[in-house]
């Protein structure tokens, strides 16, 4: 599912199976936690750099390997309930460990100057049962500010996926269920089947850019590369959002 797939990179992987003290992705996790509540009250601006280090570090070790190999860190690794404040939680649906994002958050508060915002303007992204679409408009704005950004890769699949989910919804369109109610305000005027190409079109266009981002070798093995095959062949890839 999208909220996994994000932050996609190969190269890093994890064993999940087993947890115990010595294990370097709990660690790693102890580590993290000891650096934010050094930094938490701090707000000079090496605490801000620091923070944005912290959140990429939680997003590699924590999302990366769904990414990867479909794996999860299971939620066996955390038992520090002190540092829940940083955003690293349970998964109510996924029962493994996530991370929300809140560091980011703790940076914008911070950044009075605005320095860092190709970090804090990142598009957000919806549980995939909220029933919600993205705010596709704050991910195009990303696009545009910032097209080399650290979250380039991750708005570029938010897109696509949009795309892909309104290419979807359109097919679809005389059911008038509850995923028409979630993307019918993103339709025009122009005719049904013309709108349902663009939507295709569209979509593939943002996934052959996030593929470009990678090593063919790597891109061939890219989660993307499958729903971007999918519909070029004009076949249903899977809802990302305003899912079951």
């Amino acid at each position: 599912m999208f909220i996994y797939r994000l932050a996609f990179s190969i190269g890093i992987l994890f064993v999940v199976s087993v947890a115990h003290a010595a294990d370097p992705v709990a660690n790693k996790l102890e580590e993290i936690c000891r650096e934010y509540q050094a930094v938490k009250l701090d707000n000079s601006e090496a605490s801000i750099k620091t923070l944005i280090r912290l959140d990429q570090e939680l997003r590699s070790l924590v999302k990366r390997p769904w990414g990867t190999v479909h794996k999860s860190i299971n939620q066996e690794y955390w038992n520090n309930k002190k540092c829940e404040t940083m955003g690293v939680y349970v998964g109510h649906y996924s029962e493994a460990l996530e991370y929300s994002g809140a560091l980011l958050w703790e940076v914008k508060k911070r950044d009075v100057a605005k320095q860092y915002e190709a970090y804090t303007s990142r598009p957000g992204v919806p549980d995939p049962a909220s029933g919600e679409a993205p705010i596709i408009k704050t991910a195009l704005e990303y696009e545009k500010r910032f097209p080399t950004g650290p979250f380039i890769e991750d708005t570029l699949i938010i897109i696509g996926d949009f795309y892909s989910d309104l290419y979807l919804a359109l097919k679809s369109s005389d059911q008038k269920d509850y995923k028409y109610e979630c993307y019918s305000p993103f339709f025009d005027k122009t005719p049904i089947p013309d709108q349902i190409e663009r939507a295709r079109q569209t979509a593939i266009k943002y996934y052959a850019r996030v593929l470009a981002l990678h090593p063919k070798s790597e891109a061939l093995e890219h989660p993307i590369e499958e729903e971007k095959h999918d519909l070029e062949l004009g076949n249903d890839p899977g809802w990302h959002f305003c899912a079951d």
